[in-house]
This record gives C-alpha cells, structure tokens and sequence, in this order.
C-alpha cells in the first residue's frame, strides 16, 4: 500500500513548484549535456579517426607491421598484391596510397601552404565505397586534377570545389569534382588522386626503398562465397613478415584502440564524463538538499504519522529518479541540437550510439540516486519532536 503512495507523494514534492521544477531539471541536464558531449567527442575520435577505412571497399587488407595507424608513414612494396593474387579466392587486389605528413596544399586565396591528406588509387579499381567518387572516376582519372572532400575546412585551405586551380606539393592541380568523406583530429582536409598522379606529385614513392612502388594499404576483394577465415591464414602463411593481413573489423579495431588507449585523447575524454558525473553529482545533491530543507516539517509530520525512516528515504530516491528520466530527456534534446551545430562546425561526424546512450542514462540515474541518499542524510538525522519544538 505504502509503495503506490509513496511514488505520487515522491512526484507531487517534485512538481509542486514548476520554478524548481525547471531549475532542478536544468541542473541535472546541464550535468548529462556534459557527459553526452564527452562521449559524442570520444565516439567522433574513433568513428572520424576510422572513418576512412570504413569506406574501404574490401574483405581484406595488406599494411605495414609497423604501421600502428592508418596514416602513420609505413609503407610497403607493390609486389606483395601480386603475390596476395596467387591465394585461392582472391579476384582483385589494389594499392592505397595514403599522405598525411608530406603533403602540402597552397590556398589559392592566401598563399599559404597547408598540410592536407591525400589518398590515391587507381580510379577504375573502385577501392572506395563512396557513391560521388565512382560516378566521377573519368573526371579524375587525367593529369593534373583531383577531387577534393566537400568537408575539408575552407578556412585553411580556401574553396575546394571544382574549378578551383592552385598548387600540389608545388606543382599545379585542379579540383574537378567533391565527394564526402569528413575530417577528424588528425586531418582538416583530404584530396583523392589517381596512382598515376600520386606517382607524379610524388616521384619518391616509385622507387621506394626496395626500388619498386611503395604503397601504403593493400585493398583485397575475395570471390563471392569464398571462407574469408580461410583466405586470411593461407596469405598469412603464404606473405612475408613484412605484412599484415586484417579483415575490415579487424582493420577498425586496430586504428581506434590506438586512438582510444595508446593516444591521450581517448583518455581525455573518459576523465570528462566522470568530471560531468562529479559536477552533476554536487548540483543534484544541492537541489535534493533544498527540497528537503523546505519541507523537512511535512517529512516531520509523516514520521509522526509513524512512517520509518525508511519510507521517508525510498521517497526521496523515488524523487532522484524522477529527477534523473527527465535531466536526461532535457540534456538529450539539447545535445542532439548541440552535435549538429558542432558537425557543421568542425566537420566531425557526432554521434550518439545506443551504448553511449545506455551508459549516460545509467550515470545519470546513479548520479541523481546518490546525490538524494546524501541529501537524505539530513532529513533523518532530524528527530520530529525537535521540528516541532
């Protein structure tokens, strides 16, 4: 009987007052908008950091051992995706060309070089799954001219659309055409080349230190119906030590637990959300303990009404709870506004992914119901006749 009265009794104390109703639910919303922003950035890391092995059109993939991520200068020779072909299976092997240190792009309009990625293949071999890229490949595929992702930053690089003419690596090249790729923390815009302007704008890659072409990802497709677990283990045995081979879940895994556990910036971000619970955590305890300051003489009544201290304590959980669903539900609206405003901005795809979701719910949730059991602390500690003295 005492449960189906104590929830309303918990959501009257709780809603009585639409002004502290409003600045609660604030408080505890400004709190999960902290956490979700924290793991909207975390998720953006390993999702942009990844992101261009996602679009990899392949079972399959060659690097480097050494390479420890995907734009990490570890490239090696071309031979190794002729001698992959030679494994049961396999139907198609292409090179990846991939520039992040090296490559300088001149804004037409300062005059100012920038370091920009730029990713090559050869445009017939269709190594990208993006949809703008192979309806363009005749485009791209002449002398002299690139595509250029819509999303790199204008601001450093200048317009980066087609006509635009400027310099490579300081020689001269023209943009014929955009797709959607997306930056991340490492790259602020990216450039696609065919492998034979790639070779040209890079003449060192052709001699490489074996003195055959050096590549940097190896992209393999396998025949349909092929047992990819099985292909996997024959190129291992049958490559050097040179390589790897990784399957593409394989390939994602490895990029982001760099970025999440060997890179600082992973860590980062976890220590914000733990900042946001602590900071949640103080300003949900300071509303409860309000709450239940103004209205220790009603919990007073109720106790001589002969409730225990343990009715008078689940009340104010039930009212943390209460607290909890709806500074999650405000925070949430908010940071789905907040996520696309930053995407615009910095070209980041945020996102918020069930799990992510699941975990600041729970947080949430955990962080309103301790806050209550310390604000609790106060009302019964208090004896009813001393209220009333």
């Amino acid at each position: 009987m005492f449960r189906q009265r104590r929830i309303p009794l918990a959501w009257r104390n709780l809603t009585e007052n639409k002004w502290r109703l409003a600045a609660s639910t604030a408080g505890a919303a400004f709190a999960v908008v902290l956490m979700l922003l924290q793991n909207g950035f975390r998720n953006a890391l390993l999702d942009n950091m990844s992101g261009l092995i996602a679009h990899m059109d392949g079972e399959l993939f060659l690097t480097n051992r050494l390479r420890y991520m995907v734009s990490h200068p570890a490239p090696f020779p071309r031979r190794r995706l002729e001698q992959a072909l030679g494994a049961d299976d396999v139907r198609a092997a292409s090179p990846l060309y991939i520039d992040a240190e090296q490559s300088r792009w001149r804004n037409p309009l300062t005059g100012i070089s920038r370091g920009i990625r730029v990713v090559a293949f050869p445009p017939r071999d269709d190594v990208l799954d993006l949809a703008a890229v192979r309806s363009q490949r005749d485009d791209w595929d002449r002398p002299e001219v690139a595509l250029a992702d819509e999303r790199s930053k204008e601001t450093l690089y200048g317009p980066l659309r087609a006509g635009t003419v400027s310099e490579l690596q300081g020689k001269r090249l023209r943009i014929v055409g955009t797709f959607t790729l997306g930056t991340d923390f490492r790259s602020n815009g990216t450039l696609l080349l065919s492998e034979q302007n790639m070779l040209a704008y890079y003449p060192e890659r052709r001699g490489g230190s074996w003195g055959e072409t050096a590549i940097d990802v190896g992209v393999l497709r396998l025949r349909p119906g092929a047992d990819l677990a099985r292909v996997q283990e024959d190129l291992k045995a049958r490559l050097p030590a040179d390589v790897i081979v990784l399957s593409k879940p394989e390939f994602i895994a490895k990029e982001q637990q760099f970025w999440e556990n060997a890179a600082p910036l992973g860590a980062v971000f976890n220590i914000g959300v733990v900042m946001g619970f602590i900071v949640g955590l103080a300003i949900c305890y300071q509303v409860l303990f309000s709450e239940i300051c103004d209205r220790i003489a009603e919990f007073a009544t109720l106790k001589a009404m002969g409730y225990s201290n343990r009715e008078l304590f689940l009340i104010v959980v039930a009212e943390s709870v209460y607290l909890a669903f709806l500074g999650f539900g405000a925070g949430l609206a908010v940071s789905v506004g907040l996520f696309r405003w930053l995407q615009d901005l910095t070209g980041l795809e945020m996102s918020l992914k069930p799990g992510g979701l699941a975990l600041i719910l729970a947080l949430t949730v955990a962080m309103c119901v301790l806050a209550g059991s310390l604000a609790a602390r106060r009302l019964l500690a208090v004896d009813p006749a001393e209220l009333y003295g």
